[in-house]
């Protein structure tokens, strides 16, 4: 459930549709030009139902998540803390830059205990026009283990948001894990999903998510993982 929680806050952080503050007449209403913090005084309240497959067993979650601008730079949610850098001009065109720490994992195991993963990464944004942008982030996760040796890994991330509709935003990410101490040497996730701005400050969407980490070989257990999911959500700021 963690795990899960993590994993939908960097979703919706990467895809921007958990950024924004609607009683700023600024604030763009298209997902692509929205900025990768939230604005002062923001609050954004997400929850998603998912359901996933992960060695032909197969369940459903329920997901949530809130987060809350310190200032138009700084923001403070489950996942951590994100700190803009480099901003785009009234949230246009060009490039925008921010890092973040804060967790980055969880994964349980009867036998060998929980592993929780701290981390940092450098998230990016490029906005060619109103109807595409490119995401990517580069970060690096310890992964402390309760009774197993300490792990890490190196994240290369890069995704795209297109303007498919009026109001319709698809949006793709595609994920590299360079795994150090684990079973597995490497992992590759994709999540992709299709978004529709209800109004300034409501998303609703759908996506589709694929995750090749095998948790049972690298010692845990598999309530924490997926490896094909689906699933809906809503995002509300205010």
């Amino acid at each position: 459930m963690k795990k899960s929680l993590i994993s939908m806050a960097l979703l919706l952080a990467s895809t921007g549709v958990f950024a924004g503050n609607q009683s700023d007449s600024n604030y763009p209403e298209n997902p692509i030009l929205r900025p990768l913090t939230l604005n002062d005084g923001t609050i954004a309240v997400s929850g998603a139902i998912s359901w996933g497959e992960e060695k032909d067993k197969s369940r459903g979650e329920l997901n949530l998540n809130a987060a809350y601008g310190l200032t138009d730079d700084l923001t403070i949610g489950f996942a951590g803390l994100d700190y803009r850098v480099l901003a785009r001009n009234n949230n246009r065109t060009g490039l925008e830059l921010a890092v973040g720490v804060g967790l980055r994992g969880f994964q349980e195991s009867t036998s060998n205990g929980d592993a929780i993963g701290y981390g940092a990464d450098l998230n990016g944004k490029y906005v060619f026009n109103q109807d595409i942008a490119m995401t990517f982030s580069l970060g690096h996760v310890i992964w402390d283990e309760e009774h197993l040796a300490n792990k890490s890994e190196n994240r290369f991330s890069v995704g795209v948001q297109s303007k498919v509709a009026k109001n319709w935003t698809a949006f793709t990410n595609y994920t590299y894990r360079d795994l150090k101490g684990f079973t597995q040497d490497k992992a590759h996730s994709v999540h992709s999903g299709l978004n529709y701005t209800l109004s300034n400050n409501i998303d609703v969407g759908m996506y589709a998510s694929y995750d090749n980490f095998e948790a049972q070989e690298n010692g845990y257990d598999l309530k924490n993982n997926f490896d094909r999911s689906l699933g809906l959500y809503l995002t509300y700021r205010f």
